[in-house]
């Protein structure tokens, strides 16, 4: 028990401890900065923002003075302020991963390409990547974990998010003999495929989210990636394309999510699925095949079965990171990895009709929003994966509202990181 905060009260006690680089100071960067700064042996060292003042009056809301805070974008300098025992503060990402002092590397930008450049790097520099980026690895993730364990370091998503969420309830699951029928999670926003930033501008300002983000949430693109990420660690596929995305509720939930012969809505089991009616959780539908374990189960409260439902109301974004973070760097564990390889893709559609010579903007835009399909579908119909959308990337013919678009109708950026590790992803067949 405690094993946790044991080893990193040893830790402390030792003078030891595990020194990180944080990239990206949005909601979720500034709250991880705050946390990790309750926890023994753990310091953030380094923090990388475009904004540097945004990283020291993150910091300094933590706990750390401001004297102790200096910024450079040099490497060696940076290097000094570390062995000084002071915090950096850049605009150089590089740091992050050149600078020697630190373990383990986070990105919490939810840029896929941008990501991509951070995951690649790190790895190469044999730094444990913790990724907020679940944009990013659900369009690369496979060949990124690839070269962590080639490199012997790990590559994780985070336990906060609601596919890590969902993968603690499946090990928990798999641990007891029991058999995952459907891994899903709540949805918080209302979904709407066509709502923009524009339209979502003050609420964004409300909830103190980028714009472009909180159209993610509700066009249901975030949604779409999370269980992407999910199926490429499973092998589950969505039941139908985007899921059935149903209302149900804990009560409801088993029964709903049964067989259509049965009575329900799925035509097959090991899917993923999304629901407005469990949010802010995640939970799983799971089986027994032994009578024994069905009657105990009858008798613990879960019901008739055969089918039970294993739900966990909440998910604790970064607030649970340091605990895929300990995993990572002292157990060299990951949280969520794509260890069956690209399973699914989030596709991409059409918010409107898109005119020839337009950039498409990609995720949280106006523009265009994501589907989650078989990665077989994606590869055979040459879709494009909405993660591969960069700054260049844009319509080479015009393009209606509703359409899936692929690859013939676009013209992407084959120097991007993203795009070359996908082609490489792909030529491998990981």
């Amino acid at each position: 028990m405690f094993k946790i905060s044991r080893n990193l009260n040893e830790m402390k006690y030792n003078g030891e401890s595990i020194k990180l680089a944080i990239i990206g100071c949005g909601k979720m960067g500034t709250s991880l900065i705050s946390q990790l700064a309750n926890i023994d042996a753990m310091e953030v060292k380094l923090v990388i923002d475009k904004t540097p003042q945004k990283a020291i009056k993150a910091l300094v809301k933590s706990g750390v003075n401001e004297d102790k805070i200096i910024y450079t974008d040099d490497y060696n300098e940076g290097y000094e302020i570390l062995e000084k025992g002071y915090v950096c503060v850049s605009t150089n990402y590089r740091l992050s991963y050149k600078l020697l002092q630190i373990n383990a590397v986070i990105d919490c930008t939810g840029n896929p390409s941008f990501g991509a450049v951070i995951a690649r790097k790190t790895i190469q520099y044999h730094k444990h990547m913790i990724s907020f980026n679940v944009e990013c690895e659900a369009t690369v993730g496979p060949v990124l974990a690839d070269m962590a364990r080639k490199a012997g370091v790990v590559y994780t998503g985070i336990l906060g998010d609601e596919p890590g969420a969902i993968i603690d309830l499946c090990e928990y699951a798999f641990g007891m003999g029991l058999e995952v029928l459907v891994a899903a999670k709540g949805k918080n926003n209302r979904l709407d495929n066509y709502q923009t930033p524009e339209n979502l501008m003050e609420e964004a300002k409300a909830k103190d989210l980028n714009p472009k983000m909180l159209t993610s949430f509700v066009d249901g693109t975030n949604t779409m990636i999370e269980l992407n990420s999910v199926c490429n660690a499973l092998g589950f596929l969505p039941d139908t394309f985007g899921c059935h995305g149903i209302k149900t509720s804990p009560e409801t939930a088993v029964n709903d999510f049964k067989l259509k012969k049965d009575g329900g809505i799925l035509n097959n089991y090991k899917v993923v699925e999304f629901s407005q009616g469990m949010a802010p959780g995640v939970f799983i539908i799971v089986t027994s095949d032994k009578e024994d374990v069905r009657d105990l189960m009858k008798f613990l409260g879960f019901g008739d079965g055969p089918n039970y439902l294993m739900y966990r109301p909440y998910h604790l974004t970064s607030l649970e990171a340091p605990i895929t973070i300990y995993k990572a760097v002292v157990e060299n564990e990951a949280t969520i990895v794509p260890i069956q390889g690209q399973v699914a893709d989030t596709v991409t559609v059409a918010k409107r009709d898109i005119k020839k010579g337009e950039t498409l903007d990609g995720i949280g835009s106006e523009k265009v929003f994501g589907k989650l399909t078989s990665h077989v579908r994606s590869i055979d119909e040459d879709l494009l994966p909405i993660g591969l959308i960069t700054p260049k990337t844009k319509a080479i013919c015009d393009i209606k509202k509703d359409s899936l678009i692929n690859m013939s109708m676009v013209e992407i950026d084959e120097k991007a990181t993203i795009t070359r590790l996908r082609r490489r992803q792909n030529s491998m067949k990981l």
